[in-house]
């Protein structure tokens, strides 16, 4: 029990410390940028491709490189469709627990699996950790290497929640959307490695590991927010973004 409550304080002590992706400002205006993580999913995220496709719409795509490695098709089509490739590590533990070394042995065999599932010379820049933290070290070790950090101020913790939220997390969207006037949502078209993510469905099929609730939620919210006025697509997304 003593163990148990060491390894708690000694992981809250290492979040305290670290620095996060998690931003109050908008520096778009009223333009809104859709950022996906942990992806590729092979079942969610080519209905979420097919949905943005029929709105016109340009996603920023966070990938895992052990998920890029086993579904490469659906990474040629998000570059082939003209969204944002983004280098979300090779594996799924959180950043702010590792070490600098582990950092960025993570960091480029991510790249790595990126370019080796497009089959070119492709090396993204842009970067946002695992777990959404990172340290000052790993900030200097991504600078080093031309990376910039992609943060995001419409954060809905969709991770843990399951198809039974569909209804309030969209409602939370488009409420934060207006109150920020625009700005990067974070979803996740996937949960982790995919290996993992088998299991996990096997074992409770609705459960969190489950994304394909949100392709549902990102249909209704562009519905909504254009209603609202608002611009979901931008010809430069990186300069809308701010890189």
């Amino acid at each position: 029990m003593l163990k148990k409550a060491f390894l708690l304080l000694l992981v809250l002590f290492l979040f305290i410390s670290c620095l996060s992706i998690n931003s109050t400002r908008n520096n778009l205006g009223k333009v809104v940028i859709f950022s996906f993580d942990d992806g590729p999913d092979e079942h969610t995220t080519p209905l979420l491709l097919d949905v943005l496709k029929r709105h016109e719409i340009k996603a920023m795509f966070f990938l895992l490189g052990v998920n890029a490695e086993q579904f490469p098709d659906i990474v040629k089509r998000m570059h082939e469709e003209g969204h944002i490739i983004v280098n979300h590590g090779y594996y799924d533990k959180q950043a702010g627990l590792m070490k600098d070394e582990e950092f960025t042995e993570n960091l480029l065999l991510g790249e790595e699996a990126i370019s080796s599932a497009l089959g070119i010379d492709f090396y993204p820049r842009l970067y946002r950790p695992h777990g959404g933290y990172y340290t000052q070290q790993h900030e200097r070790i991504l600078i080093d290497r031309g990376y910039s950090i992609v943060s995001a101020n419409i954060r809905v913790y969709d991770a843990v929640k399951t198809s039974a939220s569909r209804r309030q997390i969209v409602k939370q969207i488009v409420r934060n959307v207006i109150r920020t006037g625009g700005g990067i949502i974070l979803l996740h078209d996937a949960r982790g490695i995919f290996s993992r993510k088998e299991i996990e469905i096997k074992k409770n099929p609705d459960g969190p590991f489950n994304r394909l609730w949100i392709v549902d939620v990102v249909d209704e919210v562009i519905v909504s927010l254009l209603d609202k006025g608002f611009t979901l697509h931008h010809p430069d997304l990186l300069a809308a973004a701010g890189f």
